[in-house]
């Protein structure tokens, strides 16, 4: 029969329905430890199932406020309900007094053991397109935390486990604070408020300035660590340089954030990403991107690409660019017909009619030159704009590629000019 204290103040119940602890799980051995206890692999008896037993360290079982801040932890995560956050399935106390809870034991990797794999090397394609996708759960797993009061506050590749199957989920919720009513606590030591919420805590390598500085931990301070981590996929490196804690502590407390195109090391990275990715790990939480979901759909229109590009529409008649204009954009048809020409001796030439898929006005973007036809709309014509900055973000402008691209460019035109009529 269930304690009935467990309900009333918060203490785990000391058995476990008619199976006690010891009964219930067989121990297949140790897969972890941390600063408060050990992760065993745990099978169970009645579920026919392994799970993961985290157990206090008996010294600290011995500390009352660790003991509650222990159970907290669990409490926390186990109203964490969501895809990318461990579930709790048990909480109690074994013969001998010892705290524990149990969760889902995931088959997989840490991510920090996922990022030093040598097959994926920093700029590689897989490491940065498998990297994102899990750097997006993530996300969504902070996002989620944020929504219902909870900071992670030690948010970092070793605390992130990959399944093998795909499953991404963030672990050790024993830093976390909450900062509201939503979810419920047997004690107050876990709310965000005095001191608890201006130590400092952490993994000084993710730590954000201001928390180095004792200053108030919020959203934004996860979110710096959300951008340690995108940043550790992109570069392979950690934003203050590796170097040993106290360095990196005084590091953290002076905003000395290496920026990534230092890091980089020679690895060619999309200028967009490189934006996206100084924003997150900004010093000051001013500059910083404001939240967790904010950084998420950044990362999502950067991987988009095409989808987000603005749209216009033209009637029929109307010119889309004009012989002799700067040329600013290029235009991708997505639906209706144009048609190019010159004018030659006040006659006009028609050069080549275009559909949907068809791009043009790349030429000028790219050589930096005036354009060489007009293009007008025949029907109601709706293109994709691409403007120049996206370009060099896309294509690297300044990048052996964006070169290249380039002379083909400057080549191009000077074909056309000589094949234009009157050329």
């Amino acid at each position: 029969m269930q304690d009935e204290r467990g309900d009333r103040d918060g203490t785990p119940p000391s058995g476990q329905g008619s199976l006690g602890v010891e009964a219930r799980y067989t121990d297949a051995g140790e897969i972890g430890r941390g600063g408060v206890g050990r992760i065993h692999d745990m099978r169970d008896k009645r579920l026919l199932r392994s799970v993961a037993m985290k157990t206090l360290d008996p010294a600290l079982g011995r500390d009352p406020k660790a003991v509650a801040r222990f159970i907290e932890e669990a409490q926390i995560q186990a109203q964490l309900d969501h895809p990318n956050v461990a579930p709790i399935h048990d909480l109690g106390v074994d013969s001998n007094g010892h705290v524990h809870f149990t969760m889902k034991l995931v088959r997989g990797r840490s991510f920090a053991s996922w990022l030093d794999d040598p097959t994926r090397p920093p700029g590689s394609p897989e490491r940065l397109a498998d990297g994102i996708e899990i750097f997006l759960k993530i996300c969504d797993a902070i996002t989620f935390a944020h929504a219902h009061g909870v900071l992670h506050r030690d948010l970092k590749p070793q605390n992130i486990m990959v399944g093998d199957f795909g499953e991404v989920y963030v672990m050790d919720w024993g830093l976390a604070l909450t900062t509201g009513a939503n979810v419920v606590l047997s004690t107050g030591t876990r709310a965000a408020s005095g001191g608890e919420q201006n130590a400092i805590v952490g993994t000084p390598a993710y730590l954000p300035p201001e928390v180095a500085r004792g200053q108030p931990f919020d959203e934004q301070s996860d979110v710096f660590a959300l951008g340690c981590i995108l940043y550790a996929i992109v570069t392979g490196d950690v934003v203050y340089g590796r170097q040993p804690m106290l360095p990196t502590l005084l590091a953290a407390r002076r905003g000395a954030v290496i920026a990534p195109e230092h890091a980089l090391r020679g690895i060619v990275v999309s200028p967009k990403l490189l934006r996206i990715l100084s924003k997150s790990v900004a010093p000051e939480r001013a500059d910083r991107t404001e939240s967790a979901a904010a950084l998420k759909l950044e990362v999502q229109r950067f991987l988009r690409g095409g989808l987000h590009l603005p749209r216009q529409e033209f009637a029929p008649g109307m010119r889309i660019v004009v012989e002799g204009d700067a040329g600013e954009s290029a235009f991708l048809i997505a639906t209706g017909t144009c048609e190019a020409y010159k004018m030659v001796g006040g006659a006009r030439h028609t050069l080549r009619r275009m559909g949907p898929g068809e791009i043009f006005g790349e030429t000028a973007v790219l050589s930096s030159s005036p354009r060489t036809a007009t293009v007008e709309a025949v029907d109601t014509v709706t293109v994709l704009v691409i403007e120049r900055a996206t370009l060099e973000d896309g294509i690297g402008l300044d990048t052996w590629l964006g070169t290249l691209v380039k002379a083909l460019a400057h080549r191009f035109r000077e074909l056309d000019a000589r094949s234009a009529p009157g050329g």
